[in-house]
C-alpha cells in the first residue's frame, strides 16, 4: 500500500488550455502507461478526502485502468462510493489531471486495488517546449561521454525530446549530482535510428525507485545549441518512437 499524504484537497481546475487536452483513448492509454512505467505518484481527490496512489495496469481495449489503494481503510471505503474521482500528478514539472467516474474494487497480482474507466479528457501539460517520448527498454538508447571532471560515464536513456534527454543510472557517483554541470561531446546512441553528438546541461537530477525496488538516479538534461543535423536525427527518432507507442497501444 502507498501512504497517504496529508494535504488539503483542492477543487477541480476550472480551465486548462485545450491544447493540452488528450481525447483519443489511445493517447490517454499511452499517457497512463507512462505514469505506470515511471511509477509516478498521483493524488486522488473525492468527497473532501484524498489518497496517494500509483497506476498499476492499463487496459486500452476495455478503456480502464487499475490503481493502488491508499493506506487508510476509511478512505478506501469512501473512494469506492464516490461518484467522481479527481486525479492529479506533477512529476518533474509535467502536470497531469483528469476526472473519472466511480471506481470498482478489483485485485491486481493478488492484492486489492481499484479499477476506473478512462477519462473523457486528460490534461497533459508540459513546462517543456518539446514533446518527449520514452525510449525502448529491450534495446535501450545509450549516452556515453565524460563529465566536467573528465570521468567517463555510460547512461541509459529514459526518454528523449528535441529539448533534451532523461538519463538513468545506478552508479553511486551520480547520486548527489548538482545542477548546472556541462557535459561536452556526449554521444547519444539511438541504435537503429542513428547516433548524434551533443552538449548537455544537467538541469533536473532526481532519485527514482524501480518496480524491482532498485534505487537509481534520473538526470534530466537539456541540449545546448543543438546542430541542424542532430536536430533532424532527433526529430526522426521522436516521431518513430511515438508511432511505435501508438501502435502498441492499439494492439493491447
Amino acid at each position: 500500500m502507498i501512504a497517504d499524504l496529508l494535504q488539503t484537497a483542492r477543487p477541480v481546475t476550472p480551465a486548462i488550455d485545450d491544447r493540452f487536452a488528450l481525447r483519443h483513448p489511445l493517447q490517454i492509454a499511452l499517457c497512463l502507461r507512462g505514469l505506470a512505467s515511471r511509477r509516478d505518484f498521483l493524488t486522488v481527490e473525492f468527497d473532501d478526502r484524498q489518497i496517494v496512489t500509483q497506476v498499476l495496469d492499463v487496459d486500452s481495449r476495455r478503456a480502464t485502468f487499475v490503481f493502488d489503494l491508499g493506506s487508510a481503510r476509511a478512505n478506501n471505503a469512501a473512494l469506492a462510493t464516490a461518484d467522481h474521482l479527481i486525479f492529479r500528478s506533477q512529476p518533474s514539472g509535467i502536470r497531469t489531471e483528469f476526472v473519472t467516474e466511480r471506481a470498482l474494487t478489483t485485485s491486481f497480482e493478488g492484492r486489492p486495488a481499484f479499477e476506473a474507466p478512462f477519462p473523457s479528457l486528460l490534461y497533459y501539460v508540459q513546462r517543456r517546449e518539446y514533446y518527449r517520448v520514452e525510449t525502448p527498454l529491450s534495446d535501450p538508447f545509450l549516452a556515453t561521454g565524460n563529465d566536467e571532471q573528465g570521468d567517463a560515464f555510460r547512461f541509459e536513456l529514459q526518454d528523449i525530446s528535441l529539448g533534451g534527454v532523461a538519463l538513468c543510472t545506478t552508479d553511486s557517483r551520480f547520486t548527489e549530482i548538482a545542477r548546472g554541470g556541462i557535459w561536452r561531446d556526449v554521444t547519444i546512441d539511438m541504435r537503429a535510428l542513428g547516433a548524434v553528438t551533443v552538449d548537455l546541461e544537467v538541469v533536473a537530477p532526481r532519485q527514482q525507485l524501480t518496480p524491482t525496488g532498485e534505487r537509481r538516479t534520473v538526470i534530466g538534461c537539456r541540449f545546448i545549441e543543438l546542430g541542424r543535423n542532430a536536430e533532424r536525427a532527433l526529430q526522426r527518432a521522436v516521431t518513430t518512437l511515438e508511432t511505435r507507442s501508438l501502435r502498441c497501444a492499439a494492439r493491447d
